[in-house]
């Protein structure tokens, strides 16, 4: 009997203890249901692309009377740009400007995974971002454009030949791609569409770029040639990409200034164009993947930002997103360009808005027997090559460059010496790369006797005129630490430099002068007459020479 009372006392204890607990879960259950704690707003800033879509789904998800942490939340969407959001996010989320930008938000939904790479302050962002939905950016042109580009098998790198190369492209009148590049409020395709083709210049689409790969000669030349169009007008402005849409829309013709402008597949079929067809170039395509990103805040908000993703990722609205344009299917990572970080992307544009414009220099270098003085441990014809070889390596492609040295009687009767006579880069001297024969030839200089720097001058002067390039800065680069010992005047070049000129084949006569000269006024006159520069530095070991010669070569 003492066992059987024993066991009903533990089966009544157990029965007690389960409906004590159902008790206590109703009375949770009751006390929540009627947000004991109070209401609470979730406030979303999500892109204008998908700002719509998602407030939709907000105003479905406010019907499901949802509580968070015993706080009925209430979800508002706030359509704002995204490198508003991120440049707000820079400077602190604690710092949030609610006066100009409305509530702090506890979730964005920026274009891309590079909006929030390039957000510095990380501790702004709660846990790890994942894609809501996507879109592959593609070109917007009109349909003779977008035809010719998938015609050819263009790659992303290869826009950089189209934009430049009016023939490239084979439509005649139409001439090159005109590839816009719109830099203003909400231009993220921009930054993708940009990395992308850099991405493909450098050769690996899928690996996040490097500053150090975008300071690159491969890339800055590659950047350079994109910055401006077959007719020599600048690709970058601060439009946004709607505007820049619009007007290619409006003016979508052969004579046009562009004839491309990089969007969203999801942004042009928003517009219903009727005169643009979306070309998506071969590879890896960059995509427009809309994370979500919990920001910092206390429990509810960060809940209320997970329970909202949550609601968003069910299939009811998964179909919202596919209805308003975008895919929302697991991205291939293999087949997209990975998104840019924010000091590559800013190093890109960097670039664009300063590009090394390609040119035509010959170098007119100095080897008379003051090159000889020593200057840091190296005489200044060293220090001089030493500096010249950094930016032979450095200019673009696309530059045309020579190498001619001057003493006196340094070619026979003739005080001057072609080296390395000018043209391309990229076209060998013999069977020498270019950039090869001018580091060689330039090493093996030596000192010699006097300076008939005026007779040089003026020869190489003419030969620039006669191979006068349009398109470019033509200049003869003229590096000299000493005064002419020629008997010709300064008076008898200057008329002679004027003779040979021709208004419509420009060329400059830029000197860099090394040390104290007593010809300095003169040097000032020859580059005046020809419209030149003087770059003057105390020594030839400075860090200035090679500033100077980069100036002037790139």
């Amino acid at each position: 009997m003492i066992v059987v009372i024993a066991i009903a006392l533990i089966v009544a204890a157990v029965f007690g203890w389960f409906q004590l607990r159902d008790r206590i879960s109703d009375q949770g259950v009751e006390a929540a249901s009627q947000c004991v704690e109070g209401s609470a707003v979730l406030t979303v800033a999500a892109d204008p692309d998908i700002s719509g879509p998602v407030e939709q789904l907000a105003e479905r998800f406010n019907d499901t009377a949802p509580v968070v942490r015993d706080h009925c939340v209430t979800v508002q969407v706030r359509a704002t740009s995204s490198d508003v959001v991120r440049s707000a996010l820079n400077s602190g989320i604690d710092s949030w400007d609610a006066g100009a930008l409305g509530d702090r938000p506890g979730l964005w939904i920026p274009q891309s995974t590079a909006d929030v790479e390039a957000v510095t302050a990380r501790g702004s962002v709660d846990g790890t971002p994942r894609s809501l939905a996507s879109s592959p950016v593609v070109l917007a042109a009109p349909a003779a454009v977008a035809d010719a580009v998938t015609a050819a098998g263009s790659s992303w790198a290869d826009l950089v030949r189209l934009q430049r190369d009016p023939q490239a492209l084979g439509l005649g009148e139409w001439g090159g791609l005109r590839l816009a590049v719109p830099t203003g409020s909400d231009t993220g395709a921009t930054t993708l569409a940009v990395a992308a083709i850099a991405a493909g210049v450098r050769g690996d689409e899928t690996t996040p770029l490097t500053v150090e790969q975008v300071s690159s000669r491969e890339l800055i030349s590659a950047m350079s040639e994109l910055a401006f169009t077959d007719t020599n007008t600048a690709a970058l402005s601060t439009s946004t990409t709607y505007d820049a849409l619009a007007g290619l829309e409006n003016a979508a013709g052969p004579q046009a200034p562009v004839h491309a402008v990089p969007v969203t597949e999801q942004q042009l079929a928003s517009t219903d164009s009727s005169t643009l067809t979306a070309v998506r170039p071969q590879g890896p395509t960059p995509v427009a993947d809309h994370p979500a990103v919990v920001l910092t805040g206390d429990e509810t908000s960060t809940r209320a930002a997970a329970t909202f993703v949550e609601f968003v990722r069910q299939a009811d609205g998964a179909q919202t997103l596919r209805d308003a344009g975008f895919d929302v299917d697991e991205i291939e990572s293999a087949g997209v360009v990975a998104p840019p970080s924010g000091p590559v992307a800013d190093a890109l544009l960097a670039v664009l808005r300063n590009p090394v414009l390609p040119r035509r220099a010959t170098v007119l270098l100095d080897v008379s027997e003051s090159m000889g003085t020593a200057e840091g441990g190296a005489t200044r014809l060293q220090n001089t090559v030493r500096a010249l070889g950094e930016q032979f390596e450095r200019v673009p492609d696309a530059t045309e460059l020579g190498l001619w040295s001057f003493s006196e009687n340094l070619n026979n009767s003739l005080p001057f010496r072609v080296d390395v006579p000018t043209g391309p880069m990229t076209v060998p001297v013999g069977t020498t790369p270019r950039r090869a024969a001018l580091d060689s030839t330039a090493a093996a200089l030596t000192p010699a006797t006097g300076s008939f720097t005026y007779a040089s001058v003026l020869v190489a002067y003419v030969d620039a005129v006669a191979g006068y390039v349009p398109g470019r800065v033509n200049s003869v680069v003229l590096i000299t630490d000493g005064p002419d010992d020629s008997s010709l005047s300064t008076e008898e070049l200057l008329t002679d430099l004027t003779a040979a000129a021709d208004p419509a084949r420009p060329v400059a006569v830029n000197i860099v002068r090394i040390g104290d000269n007593s010809d300095a006024s003169s040097f000032d006159d020859i580059a005046a007459r020809t419209g030149g520069t003087v770059e003057a530095v105390s020594t030839s070991d400075s860090p200035d020479l090679i500033d100077r010669l980069g100036k002037l070569l790139y």
